[in-house]
């Protein structure tokens, strides 16, 4: 426990440690540090221009933010699908079926890196005079380990609807307003067996098809992601329709990243006690104690 106001740099060090990265992810970063400590900090998944100027307007000096949107978190962002490949490779796909699977996305990322607006937010910070950090991943791998948690006491007669009530004893996936998805949705698909369960959240986004239908094919009945696009969805069910063994859980974005972004903020409260953290964007309705 640290009485002492941290900085910026400071909490990024010590969310990366927290669960126990040997580097800091690319995905997370200090976008702006304007040279002061943390001692008050507006915590959101997401963030505009106005979201700054709301921070300072309730007199916070730091936003933390999840998601990246700004500086080298933005620019480099496709490089933490490493961490995608090892998660996939921890269910018994072997290293090239999983960099195979990981291949395209990764080349849509890289581009999507590079066409991004990384200045936009960080430009703001530093006109305001406000620290803005970003932390993704090491939110992520929080909310993961909850997710493998709750999991973790199903038989293994377990089915795909036993998997999603196990899912619902997570306060931020019962919350009402959140939809927890199958995929494919057909007659008998939820009551089908669910284990062995791939929960690849913390892998910087989701693996879509590819990565599904890779775990599917190397023994995973079930994978759990937090979102998935239609036209993934839609490949999955013609796949099922032509035989393929699988189900996709998607337990919902928002409720999904608040699991880690709660569960930082709790950490926080114990390591950092002089640090009150303020509730925002995406976290409001699953706020936890």
């Amino acid at each position: 426990m640290l009485s002492t106001p941290p900085s910026p740099h400071d909490l990024l060090a010590w969310s990366t440690g927290l669960v126990g990265f040997a580097e800091t992810p690319a995905d997370s970063c200090v976008i702006h540090d304007a040279g002061r400590p943390v001692t008050k900090l507006l915590a959101s998944i997401n963030a505009t221009t106005g979201d700054l100027a709301l921070a300072k307007q309730l007199g916070c000096d730091t936003v933390l933010l999840h998601h990246p949107l700004a500086g080298s978190a933005r620019r480099e962002f496709s490089n933490v699908l490493d961490r995608m490949v090892e998660l996939i490779r921890e269910h018994g796909v072997p290293e090239p079926a999983a960099r195979e699977a990981t291949a395209d996305l990764r080349r849509r990322l890289r581009f999507n890196d590079h066409l991004s607006d990384w200045d936009h937010l960080a430009s703001a910070a530093e006109l305001i005079g406000i620290n803005l950090l970003n932390i993704h991943l090491a939110a992520d791998e929080l909310g993961r380990r909850v997710m493998v948690g709750a999991l973790e006491s199903l038989a293994d007669d377990a089915t795909v609807d036993d998997a999603i009530g196990a899912l619902r004893t997570i306060p931020e996936l019962a919350h009402p307003a959140n939809e927890i998805i199958v995929a494919p949705d057909s007659p008998g698909i939820r009551g089908a067996p669910a284990c062995p369960i791939a929960v690849m959240h913390a892998g910087g986004t989701n693996g879509g098809f590819p990565v599904a239908s890779a775990l599917f094919d190397h023994g995973v009945r079930t994978v759990l992601y937090i979102h998935c696009s239609g036209d993934d969805a839609k490949r999955l069910e013609r796949r099922a329709a032509g035989g393929g063994p699988g189900a996709l859980i998607v337990t919902g974005h928002l409720a999904s990243d608040a699991i880690g972004m709660n569960e930082l903020l709790r950490h926080l409260a114990t390591d950092h006690p002089s640090v009150e953290a303020v509730r925002h964007g995406g976290l409001r309705p699953f706020a936890t104690p």
